[in-house]
């Protein structure tokens, strides 16, 4: 059992630590017994509320961090399309509409996006880490580590798109805004 690689939890020559963040706690000892009081430590932190695993989660974005650049001829803003999350750009050319104009309509286009995102994000979220809590509560039970490395679940984040905003046929764009005019 020494080659085995539990997920934040570190063998010392003399003793076990978990270490999560900034948060670490360390536990005397290398047996068996040990690593399962670390475990479910371990799995103590996992389950608060505002842990987020990295790799299994998406941020939510922030309104308050919205940026708009501008590029002389037209302004954008950084995107993710609501099918799929590929990164986008949202441009208004200076030519179809003045800035005065263009800047609060994008501001207002990117607000209900990051709603309609976030909202999906919470729902998305909330099942991977269940599916994360699951694997940590086998691990406790099996001492065997089995909390595997995962990558964003397309599949999953396009079925609770389509579930909780409908389907992409009856939007105009790739972000599923419908209330914004620009």
């Amino acid at each position: 059992m020494e080659q085995d690689k539990f997920t934040n939890i570190y063998r010392l020559p003399t003793a076990i630590q978990i270490r999560i963040g900034k948060w670490q706690q360390t536990f005397n000892g290398t047996s068996d017994l040990i690593m399962h009081k670390a475990i479910e430590v371990r799995n103590k932190q996992y389950k608060k509320p505002n842990f987020f695993p990295t790799g299994w989660t998406v941020q939510l974005f922030d309104k308050e961090d919205i940026s708009i650049t501008h590029h002389g001829k037209y302004i954008q803003t950084a995107m993710r399309t609501m099918m799929d999350r590929k990164v986008s750009y949202k441009r208004i050319y200076l030519s179809r509409l003045p800035l005065e104009e263009a800047e609060p309509g994008l501001l207002a286009y990117k607000e209900e996006f990051i709603s309609k995102h976030n909202r999906v994000a919470r729902k998305y979220n909330q099942i991977k880490k269940k599916q994360f809590i699951r694997y940590a509560m086998e691990e406790a039970e099996t001492l065997y580590p089995s909390l595997p490395k995962t990558e964003f679940d397309v599949a999953l984040w396009n079925k609770l798109v389509v579930s909780e905003l409908g389907n992409p046929k009856k939007y105009k764009n790739p972000y599923f805004v419908k209330h914004s005019s620009v």
